[in-house]
């Protein structure tokens, strides 16, 4: 779980913290202590428990909780002497001037973009940041990784990102974050000389060597760091940025149908006041002629480890979804999401868990024009029509766990995700009645994107070898 809370700066030091002008020599000279409140454990029903504002006259609870009544407005729970406090945490900079996106001592409202969109439920006035950018995307990442229950350590992630990088750029997204978990596995390596590629006002890397925190011994797979790591880059840049996701080096946001960047996708998103979209996601197949050949990572018992070959890029490789446009077999606990920053107040992985709308009372959610329900459902969600507008490839890595009786199975017309998990695709000419196999004896067993293919893959390669010649002429 993870403590996430406001600090109310008093007055006289807010203008100071904005400014950045209470860290010296990158010494914060204010501090704050947290103090937990601890309160005896209650067995009541859970609406009991709420906010003033949540109740209404129709509610008959018989054990209300009301700490005035139960303590009086003089008592202090704990005693300070026996909190427990967190003491003398250090207030930081602005993290855009931390970060070095703007001049210490500057006015984040100078370099607001105007506002062209319909806030009908986004902050009050009064709490509105200042957007710097459209559209951004935070990753957590690390040179290597294992994958969940431990079942295989993945060891490719400085060329992933690299490539990751370059799509999402070049795909529209205005800015990207990269969370950087190296640091908790090795203190010899890290993501920076990857990253140090692309320019500063394109690419930021927070150095994040959190542990992974799991309660099953030896489960390094758990992913507590990268939810911290969202939650962190939703409060310190997000407010900062129109619209954002969190997404893993191993998916493409792919803009489709008229469609150039994913800018213009979110722009048509505010036009129709949604506010969260969802990317359906399931796991495409590396395709078996893009792969290197599978006696170089032949294991002892017949398996294999699909690799991408050096001269190939994972978006091109992993062109071949297992199931055709549009998808009706996704599961939403793989599905991604962006959304509007100012909209959403928590998000967790794939989904949007509080927003402005589902914080409020009866009265304010009819006086703001919405439909008010007990069991509240996000009206302002769309899912995304794969052709037309967006659509997510998942280029998980396949281990060789997953490549057990891969030569009889892929012989095998089976259209399911994991039958077999390299990937052979229709022909575009296809025709039903045609053989499914191909001369080869391999079967057909998977789609490719055609504007992956032809559009967004050549402009890949371009932009790959661009950065490769800028690279080469700095050295």
């Amino acid at each position: 779980s993870q403590l996430l809370f406001k600090c109310p700066i008093p007055e006289d030091w807010r203008d100071k913290v904005k400014l950045g002008d209470t860290v010296i020599n990158d010494y914060s000279t204010l501090y704050v202590d947290i103090i937990p409140i601890r309160t005896p454990p209650r067995y009541t029903p859970p609406r009991e428990f709420f906010q003033p504002k949540y109740r209404n006259s129709k509610m008959t609870l018989e054990n209300l909780f009301l700490p005035d009544d139960e303590w009086g407005k003089d008592h202090i729970l704990p005693k300070i002497d026996h909190s427990g406090r967190w003491e003398n945490i250090p207030i930081c900079m602005p993290s855009l001037m931390t970060h070095g996106l703007l001049p210490k001592g500057s006015d984040i409202r100078s370099h607001s973009l105007p506002d062209h969109t319909d806030n009908h439920v986004a902050f009050p006035p009064d709490e509105t940041p200042s957007v710097i950018h459209e559209v951004i995307a935070c990753t957590w990442a690390s040179t290597t990784f294992k994958t969940r229950s431990n079942r295989a350590q993945v060891g490719d992630g400085k060329r992933r990102l690299k490539e990751w990088l370059e799509f999402n750029l070049l795909s529209g997204f205005n800015h990207i974050y990269v969370y950087d978990n190296s640091g908790a596995f090795t203190n010899r390596d890290s993501l920076a000389d990857v990253i140090d590629l692309f320019p500063p006002e394109q690419v930021t890397r927070i150095d994040w060597p959190c542990k992974i925190c799991s309660n099953r011994d030896g489960n390094e797979g758990e992913r507590s760091s990268q939810y911290a790591a969202e939650s962190s880059c939703r409060m310190r840049f997000g407010a900062h940025a129109r619209w954002l996701g969190s997404f893993d080096t191993d998916e493409y946001l792919v803009p489709m149908g008229k469609f150039g960047s994913m800018s213009e996708v979110a722009a048509d998103l505010d036009r129709r006041r949604v506010r969260v979209a969802v990317f359906p996601s399931s796991p495409a197949k590396p395709r078996f002629d893009l792969i290197d050949d599978p006696e170089k990572t032949k294991q002892p018992d017949g398996t294999f480890i699909p690799t991408v070959k050096d001269d190939e890029t994972f978006l091109h490789t992993y062109n071949c979804n297992w199931e055709q446009f549009p998808r009706t077999k996704t599961l939403t606990h793989r599905s991604k999401q962006m959304y509007r920053a100012d909209y959403v107040k928590l998000h967790y992985v794939h989904y949007a868990t509080v927003t402005v709308v589902s914080q409020m009372n009866e009265k304010e959610t009819k006086d703001a024009g919405e439909r008010w329900t007990h069991r509240y459902k996000e009206s302002h969600m769309l899912e995304f029509d794969e052709e037309n507008e967006a659509t997510m490839l998942h280029s998980k890595s396949k281990v060789a766990t997953k490549m057990r009786s891969w030569k009889e199975r892929c012989t095998q017309t089976v259209l399911e995700e994991s039958h077999c998990n390299v990937g052979f695709p229709f022909p575009k000419d296809y025709k039903d009645g045609q053989s499914k196999n191909r001369s080869d004896g391999w079967a057909y067993n998977c789609f490719l994107n055609d504007k992956i293919e032809s559009y967004w893959w050549p402009k890949l390669v371009d932009a790959i070898k661009k950065r490769e010649e800028i690279t080469a002429s700095l050295q």
